[in-house]
């Protein structure tokens, strides 16, 4: 938790003896990743257009979002948070975080933002960043970390900032194919 405040400087949040649950600690994330990473301008509609956080198949995370960003802007934008139960729901948003799904179902997830400005976070999903998503939080060597593909970020026109991506694994598609 120490190098997560040290990072993102969450001054809203106190380091002493405070317990915080994954989701907390996963939304603290999702929304300090917007801090080091640019969309592109047609990621917007036009200037007054919100932050759209979307949370496919995770009400929890959701609702940690909705309490952190009361009366709060993301990159000097409204934050909305959008929940969607189904691929074909997905609509325009920013982020797209993605709880538990099986092969298939990410697969029709990725059709629906493929070559749309779209920042997929993972929630833990086996080979999601080398099946096209960007960042993946994951378990593997520590409690709080996250895996980054910054090939598929730039294939759609995101930039991820290298302060992030030190902070990282990093992983390509290329892993997937020995």
């Amino acid at each position: 938790m120490s190098l997560f405040l040290l990072v993102f400087g969450c001054n809203n949040m106190q380091a002493q003896d405070t317990q915080y649950n994954e989701y907390e600690v996963k939304a603290a994330y999702i929304v300090n990743f917007s801090k080091f990473v640019t969309w592109p301008d047609e990621a917007f509609s036009s200037e007054s257009s919100p932050f759209v956080i979307g949370v496919y198949k995770n009400e929890q995370i959701s609702t940690y979002l909705k309490k952190m960003l009361l009366n709060k802007r993301i990159l000097g934008r409204m934050p909305i948070i959008k929940n969607f139960s189904k691929p074909e729901d997905i609509s325009k948003c920013q982020i797209l975080f993605i709880g538990k799904v099986d092969k298939q179902e990410l697969n029709e997830i990725y059709k629906k933002v493929k070559d749309q400005p779209v920042l997929t976070v993972g929630d833990n999903i086996s080979e999601f960043c080398e099946s096209g998503g960007m960042i993946n939080f994951t378990h593997q060597y520590s409690k709080y970390r996250f895996e980054i593909n910054n090939n598929a970020a730039t294939k759609a026109k995101i930039k991820i900032s290298s302060k992030l991506l030190a902070l990282a694994k990093i992983v390509t598609e290329d892993e997937i194919k020995f």
